[in-house]
């Protein structure tokens, strides 16, 4: 008997079905689930972290550097599942004109808003999930930074056809089980592992299976994560795991439990030096 090998994107397809975002069963839509990670997002970053501090912004100023190859003052751009607009109103004054898809309504205000008070006119905005983003044109540079949009094989063609250039996508590297709330925090709450959608490698294999070559770098960092509050610590795990999972009335107790047995004396809780990696995927069109 011969057996039939599986392709690369039937590999993340499978992943996808047998995920724990799949069988969760939380009773959301994906637009409410969305929503609600960003209304915690904003409100325990209403500081604008990366306006504030300086290694945020010092990132933040490298994300857009690793862009900014891909464009020129009269280039088109479409950024997908933009969040609050980090990336995409600073690039906006370096091209002649931005789209921004970002179906969370609180990140959409909040990008809104932002780009009024920069002046940042040539922004077009679409609050739709980017299943259902009509595309009237092709973009010189299409890219995801750090979004879940892009997180199927549909979804990934589908950006590679808005573009008539070159198309980037920003994300982790590091397997989610190693991050402390897929790997501590979600088996603690749920009773089981953590099953991931897929990965990087998922999207590389899938783009070379569709004679795609994609450019791979790698970036490595290492940082200490220290939650300064409690309640802000346990808003942010509380949305997450409403994103993947059904909560009940233990929830906020089993939360709280995990949180006190590691915190500090005075009521922080600092997770030590973490080694881990990023990864920014190009392909020119």
């Amino acid at each position: 008997m011969t057996t039939v090998p599986q392709s690369w994107q039937s590999v993340w397809e499978d992943s996808i079905k047998h995920s724990s975002l799949n069988h969760g069963q939380t009773g959301f839509s994906e637009r409410e689930r969305l929503n609600m990670i960003a209304e915690v997002s904003l409100r325990n970053n209403g500081d604008r972290l990366y306006q504030t501090d300086p290694k945020k912004k010092a990132e933040l100023d490298e994300e857009i550097n690793r862009l900014r190859r891909f464009i020129n003052k009269e280039s088109s751009v479409l950024d997908i599942g933009a969040g609050y607009g980090r990336v995409a109103i600073p690039l906006s004054k370096e091209v002649e004109k931005m789209t921004v898809v970002e179906p969370a309504h609180p990140f959409m205000n909040r990008l809104k808003d932002d780009a009024r008070q920069e002046e940042a006119n040539n922004i077009e905005f679409a609050e739709v999930l980017w299943s259902d983003f009509h595309l009237q044109e092709k973009y010189d540079l299409v890219y995801s930074s750090w979004s879940p949009a892009v997180g199927n094989p549909a979804a990934l063609m589908k950006m590679h056809e808005a573009s008539r250039g070159y198309c980037a996508l920003e994300l982790g590297a590091t397997p989610q089980q190693k991050q402390e709330f897929f790997g501590q925090v979600y088996p603690f709450v749920t009773g089981e592992n953590f099953r991931p959608t897929g990965n990087y490698l998922n999207i590389l294999t899938t783009l070379y299976e569709h004679g795609i070559y994609a450019n791979l770098e790698i970036r490595e960092y290492e940082s200490e994560i220290k939650h300064e509050s409690m309640e802000r610590t346990l808003s942010s795990w509380k949305a997450l795991l409403e994103y993947y999972a059904n909560t009940n009335g233990k929830t906020e107790v089993l939360l709280r439990e995990f949180y006190r047995s590691r915190m500090n004396s005075d009521c922080t809780y600092t997770i030590p030096l973490i080694k881990g990696a990023s990864c920014m995927l190009w392909w020119k069109v």
